[in-house]
């Protein structure tokens, strides 16, 4: 009897909790709030019966949750997985690409250290040759200068071409011929040189050649030794000059009839030394200019110092014994230029 009424009691109570569950999800938050009559519940009571109506939880949720629970499990492990295993390739990629990359980088950096060995060796062979190429131009270039000094060059219209005019025999008339005395004289001196030396002849026509330059006129040639010695005769008196002064002397080509004589002697007291210090006696003639003979690298270096001195950027320049001299000023000290590099130091246009 008693465990009848029990019984009764658990099925009424499981009842109860069935049908307040069941209300708890089918009612709405109004009919929750409440009461039986149809009047709002009082705020204890509402929250009394809220704690009351909580339904615990069932199997069928738990299952449900729980193959939610390992099918979110699952996921996690295979994305995990799978990342892993990209972020292993993916490493693996990076560390055999920079290995690679750091090997071409170290190879490129012997290659550069081998080839800056190269360029600094080359370099210093380089800089071996110009120097060396200095100093054989600076010998040349001293060299030409030391054979120069014995030279002038004497230009003006006292060097024109003098060739004395020959006044031959008249044309005999048509029909007759020369008188046989002529015909005998000239046969004799055929005969004459035909006995002659040869090497007389050739000496003759050597030193023919040596003494004169010009072409030929008529068959005679011009005599380039009697006209220095007759023009600085004639326009520097007491200036003693013969023949044995001259060692040889030609035209040289252009224009302002230049010659170039060389003289025996060069030192003070020579012929060419007096000629260089009495040559400001020529001034006002206009007729007659003597210079030395400079060397190609002198000459650039005195063409621009003559272009600085049109444009009075310098007062005067001059040469002696084969250098170049200038003066900035007219009471001012000689500066001598040796090469192009010093004229640029200074400032100076080079004239080509």
């Amino acid at each position: 009897m008693e465990n009848a009424a029990a019984a009764a009691e658990e099925r009424q109570t499981v009842s109860e909790l069935v049908r307040n569950f069941g209300d708890s999800l089918g009612e709405g938050p109004g009919k929750r709030d409440r009461s039986e009559s149809g009047d709002p519940a009082p705020a204890g009571k509402r929250g009394a019966r809220e704690r009351d109506s909580e339904p615990s939880p069932s199997p069928r949720n738990t299952s449900m949750r729980q193959y939610l629970d390992d099918a979110l499990e699952k996921l996690e492990e295979r994305l995990s997985s799978s990342i892993s295993r990209d972020l292993h390739e993916f490493r693996e990629l990076v560390s055999s690409e920079l290995s690679a990359l750091t090997d071409r980088v170290r190879d490129l950096e012997r290659h550069v250290e081998e080839r800056d060995l190269e360029v600094a060796e080359l370099t210093n062979h380089l800089d071996a040759s110009r120097k060396q190429i200095k100093l054989l131009e600076e010998r040349a270039e001293n060299a030409e200068m030391n054979s120069r000094i014995p030279c002038l060059v004497l230009s003006g219209q006292a060097m024109a071409p003098h060739r004395p005019t020959r006044l031959d025999a008249p044309l005999p008339p048509a029909g007759r011929t020369a008188p046989g005395g002529g015909d005998s004289a000239r046969g004799e001196g055929r005969a004459e040189s035909a006995d002659a030396p040869a090497g007389a002849g050739r000496a003759r026509d050597g030193e023919r050649g040596g003494r004169s330059a010009g072409g030929q006129s008529g068959g005679e040639a011009e005599d380039i030794n009697q006209l220095v010695i007759s023009a600085v005769r004639s326009r520097l008196p007491g200036l003693d000059i013969t023949d044995a002064d001259i060692d040889r002397a030609h035209r040289l080509p252009g224009a302002n009839h230049k010659v170039i004589v060389r003289f025996v002697r060069s030192g003070p007291g020579g012929v060419r030394d007096q000629l260089m210090s009495r040559r400001l006696e020529l001034k006002g003639r206009n007729d007659l200019f003597i210079n030395e003979s400079l060397t190609a690298q002198k000459s650039q270096i005195f063409r621009s110092l003559l272009e600085a001195k049109k444009n009075k950027k310098i007062y005067t320049v001059y040469t002696r014994w084969g250098h170049v001299y200038y003066k900035a000023e007219k009471f001012g000290t000689s500066s001598r230029v040796e090469s192009v590099d010093k004229l640029r130091e200074l400032r100076f246009p080079v004239k080509q």
